[in-house]
C-alpha cells in the first residue's frame, strides 16, 4: 500500500473514532441534560404543591378545603389545564380515589427505609413520562385533621407524585442529535480533505523526492546532489542526506553514525513542535473562552451605566437630588464592578495562561491576616461582625506572598459580603497530614449543597446569592488556581443558610527561595 494511501486510511480511521466518541458522548450528556431537565421540574412542581399545603393548613380559619382536597382539587384542575398530573396517595386512606398504584407504591416502600424522593422513566400508550415522587410528613399543621388517625409530629404521613410528559424533550433531543450528526459527517469530509491536502503538498511531494533520492543511493549511484529549498524539517532531512551521501563516499561507518545523528534530530524537532502546538492551542482555548464570557458580564454593568446616564442628562432630572443620588450610586457601583471584574480576568489569565512566577518565601501568617483584617475594619463594623483569629503569633508559612494576600483577602470579602449582620468569622490555623491548613470560617448564607463542585469555576455564582448580592464570579475560581500552583488543595464545605468553611491545604514541604530574615531586611 502506497504512503498516500496508509495516511488517508489512517486519517480516515482515527476521524472516524474521534467524531464518534465525540458524538456518543454528546449524545449520553443530552439524555443525562434530559432526565436533570424533568426531575427539576418534577421537584419543583412538588415544592411548589408542598408549600400551597402548608399554606392552606395554616390558614384553615379562612380557607374551606382541607390540604387534601386542595391538592386533590389542584389535581383535577391541572389534567384540563396543563400537559402533567399529579396525585396524592397514601398508606392510610380517607378517600379511596386516593389509592396508590404501583409506582408509589413502590416509592413509599422507599420512603419508609428513609428515601427522600423516588422517579422512574414509564411508557404509557407508546408516550414516555418521567415519573416523580416525594414524601409528605406529618407537621403541627396537619394533627389537626390527622391526629384522630394516630399520627405524630414527624410521621410519614403519604407522598405526591409527579408525572411529567417527555415528548418535547425528547424531540428537542432528537433535533439537536441531528444537528451533531450534521456537524459530525461535515467536520469529518473537512479534516480528511484538508489532511490530505496538506500532506500532500508538504510531505508527500518533497518525501517523493526524497525516496527517488534515496533509491539512486540503494543502487550505488551516489553523483547526484540533493537540494531542496523549503525552510523546514524536509529541508533539514534533505541536507541531512547530502551529508550522508558525502559521507557514504568518504566512508561508510561514518554514514552509519550521522544518519543515526540525524535521525534523533528529527525526531527532537517533531516533539518539540508537538508540545508547543498544544500549549498554543491551550492558550488559544482560554482567550476565546475569557472573551466569550467576558462579553457576557460586561453586559449588565455596562448597560446600567449607560441607563443612569442618559437618566442624568435628562433636562427634568436636574433639581430631582434623589434621582440624581440613586442615579450616580448605581453607576459607582456598576463601574466598580467593572474595575473589579477586569482586574481579576487579567490575574486569571496570568494564571491558566502559566505567565505569573510564583516566589515561595516565609510569611507570618498571623500578621499577614492582621493585617487584611484591619484594612475592612469599616466594613466588618458596619455589618456588627465578630472576627476572630485562632493561631499562635509565631506560625511561618511558605508560600508565595503576593498571590496568597489575593487569597486572603478574597475570602475575608466573601465572607464579610455574605454574613447576615452580628454573624461571625473565624480564622484558624492547624496541622492536617502532610498540610499546613488555614481555615476560614463564616456564619453566612451558605452555597447549596448541589454547587458546592462548581462554586470555584469562572463566572460561576451561587443561585441562591446571583440577585441579592454584586460579584463577578471569579474570586474562587482565582483562589483554587493559586493554591493549585502552591501544590496544595482547596476544600468547600457549606450547609445553606448556616454558613461556609473554607479550607487551605499547603504542603509542609514546600520550599521556601529564602529565610524569614532576608525577606524581613
Amino acid at each position: 500500500m502506497k504512503l498516500t494511501a496508509k495516511l488517508i486510511f489512517s486519517i480516515t480511521i482515527v476521524s472516524i473514532v474521534i467524531i464518534s466518541a465525540t458524538i456518543n458522548f454528546f449524545w449520553v450528556s443530552q439524555r443525562q441534560l434530559l432526565l436533570q431537565q424533568a426531575h427539576a421540574q418534577a421537584k419543583t412542581l412538588f415544592e411548589m404543591l408542598v408549600v400551597t399545603r402548608q399554606w392552606v393548613a395554616e390558614n384553615r380559619d379562612s380557607i374551606k378545603p382541607v390540604p387534601a382536597v386542595a391538592t386533590k382539587e389542584l389535581s383535577e384542575y391541572a389534567k384540563v389545564m396543563t400537559d402533567f398530573r399529579f396525585h396524592i396517595t397514601s398508606d392510610i386512606l380517607i378517600n379511596p380515589e386516593n389509592a396508590p398504584d404501583d409506582f408509589e407504591k413502590d416509592a413509599m416502600a422507599m420512603f419508609r427505609k428513609d428515601a427522600r424522593e423516588y422517579s422512574e422513566i414509564t411508557t404509557v400508550k407508546k408516550e414516555k413520562y418521567y415519573r416523580y415522587m416525594a414524601p409528605l410528613y406529618v407537621n403541627e399543621a396537619c394533627l389537626e385533621c390527622h391526629e384522630y388517625q394516630g399520627y405524630k409530629s414527624g410521621d410519614l404521613r403519604g407522598g405526591i407524585s409527579i408525572m411529567l410528559p417527555l415528548k418535547d424533550l425528547e424531540q428537542a433531543l432528537a433535533q439537536n442529535n441531528r444537528n451533531y450528526y450534521m456537524i459530525a459527517f461535515l467536520s469529518f469530509i473537512g479534516i480528511l480533505v484538508t489532511m490530505t491536502m496538506l500532506m500532500k503538498a508538504l510531505v508527500l511531494k518533497n518525501v517523493d523526492k526524497l525516496t527517488a533520492a534515496a533509491s539512486s543511493y540503494k543502487t550505488g549511484d551516489f553523483s547526484e546532489k540533493l537540494v531542496m529549498k523549503t525552510s523546514d524539517e524536509i529541508q533539514e532531512l534533505a541536507e541531512a542526506f547530502e551529508i550522508m551521501r558525502q559521507s557514504i563516499v568518504e566512508n561508510e561507518d561514518r554514514l552509519k553514525e550521522e544518519l543515526k545523528r540525524v535521525t534523533g534530530q528529527y525526531q527532537t524537532v517533531m516533539e518539540e513542535l508537538k508540545e508547543r502546538n498544544k500549549e498554543l492551542k491551550s492558550v488559544n482555548l482560554f482567550k476565546t473562552d475569557i472573551l466569550d464570557s467576558l462579553s457576557h458580564e460586561l453586559r449588565t454593568p455596562l448597560t446600567k451605566i449607560i441607563a443612569f446616564s442618559n437618566l442624568l442628562m435628562q433636562e427634568n432630572v436636574e433639581s430631582d437630588t434623589e434621582v440624581k443620588s440613586k442615579s450616580l450610586d448605581a453607576i459607582n457601583r456598576s463601574a466598580k464592578l467593572l474595575n473589579t471584574l477586569f482586574n481579576e480576568i487579567i490575574t486569571l489569565s496570568r494564571l491558566e495562561s502559566k505567565q505569573y512566577t510564583y516566589h515561595f518565601i516565609p510569611v507570618e501568617i498571623y500578621k499577614l491576616t492582621s493585617e487584611i483584617i484591619e484594612l475592612f475594619e469599616k466594613e466588618i463594623s458596619d455589618k456588627e461582625l465578630d472576627v476572630t483569629i485562632e493561631m499562635p503569633k509565631d506560625i511561618v508559612i511558605c508560600v508565595d506572598g503576593e498571590s496568597f494576600r489575593h487569597v486572603i483577602t478574597n475570602l475575608l470579602t466573601n465572607a464579610i459580603k455574605f454574613s447576615t449582620p452580628g454573624g461571625k468569622i473565624n480564622f484558624s490555623y492547624y496541622i492536617e497530614g502532610d498540610y499546613k491548613v488555614l481555615e476560614v470560617k463564616d456564619t453566612g448564607v451558605g452555597i447549596p449543597e448541589d454547587e458546592i463542585g462548581k462554586i470555584t469555576e469562572r463566572f460561576f455564582r451561587g443561585s441562591n446569592v446571583k440577585r441579592e448580592y454584586s460579584g463577578t464570579g471569579l474570586g474562587l475560581s482565582i483562589v483554587n488556581r493559586i493554591i493549585d500552583g502552591h501544590n496544595g488543595k482547596f476544600e468547600i464545605k457549606s450547609s445553606l443558610g448556616q454558613g461556609s468553611v473554607f479550607k487551605l491545604l499547603i504542603p509542609i514541604d514546600l520550599e521556601c527561595s529564602k529565610n524569614l530574615e532576608s525577606d524581613e531586611e
